[in-house]
């Protein structure tokens, strides 16, 4: 009897150990609970882009960017690249958007980010083929130094207008038939 209770007292302490060793002890470097919550919680120094999203219209193609709340939306720059060429930053190189368009054009957002990881990521995959009368596809061509650029590969279409919106912030583009 007295093995059983030397056992059954020590249960609980093997029990103990065998966690301690599956889990292992915390590091050293460990953030307190507090400051996990603060971490998860920050937000983009400048605008930050979550995602894209279409939708189509009697007389226009429209194209959605959603942005994190608080602070001003960006300012939009839209160029119309024949070919559909464009430069990712500052190398110089020269490259061609992936999905074919009859003629494209590039947007330029800024101050704006688009994280790849995060409670602020950018969730849109960054090369989407879009089937509407006017517009093709869109790319993220890229996100530097406040600036995110994207590409749009467009079908047949008349104009564009491009716009912001707040209370949510959003920037749209209207791709006329």
């Amino acid at each position: 009897m007295p093995a059983t209770n030397s056992l059954r007292r020590s249960a609980p302490v093997v029990a103990a150990l065998a966690c301690l060793v599956a889990v292992g002890p915390a590091p050293a470097w460990a953030a307190p609970a507090d400051a996990t919550t603060a971490t998860a919680a920050t937000t983009c120094e400048h605008a930050c882009i979550l995602n894209a999203r279409t939708g189509a219209h009697p007389d226009f193609d429209r194209l959605v960017f959603d942005l994190t709340d608080g602070g001003l939306p960006p300012t939009v720059r839209a160029d119309v690249s024949p070919g559909g060429s464009y430069s990712p930053g500052a190398t110089g190189e020269i490259r061609k958007l992936l999905i074919t368009g009859m003629s494209y054009l590039l947007l330029d957002m800024s101050p704006a980010d688009a994280r790849s990881t995060g409670p602020d990521a950018y969730t849109t995959p960054t090369v989407q083929s879009v089937s509407l009368p006017s517009l093709k596809g869109i790319q993220m061509t890229g996100s530097y130094e406040g600036h995110t650029t994207f590409g749009l590969s467009l079908g047949d279409y008349s104009q564009y207008k491009a716009f912001t919106l707040a209370a949510p912030n959003r920037v749209v583009i209207d791709v006329y038939h």
